[in-house]
């Protein structure tokens, strides 16, 4: 796996967390909008996996997948791929 590939999973890895992490503090910080039930846990995990895919799909529209270097390069003398 390329250094590159290695940073781009990273920069997702810590989108996710972040803001997995910041909608579970919203909810911690306002007790009274979630009940300690198995209705509560849904809704924690809920608030956590909205969190993290929006940074998520953020980072992917400015910094998508990481190709193969050659797929950057132009054909040569108008050949096609």
């Amino acid at each position: 796996m390329s250094i590159t590939v290695k940073v781009w999973l990273h920069s997702i890895a810590a989108g996710a967390i972040g803001g997995a992490a910041g909608a579970l503090s919203l909810i911690i910080l306002t007790p009274t909008s979630v009940t300690w039930n198995e209705a509560g846990a849904i809704l924690l995990g809920k608030a956590a996996l909205i969190g993290a895919v929006i940074p998520v799909l953020a980072l992917l529209k400015q910094s998508p997948l990481p190709g193969n270097a050659d797929d950057s390069k132009p054909p040569v003398d108008g050949a096609t791929r």
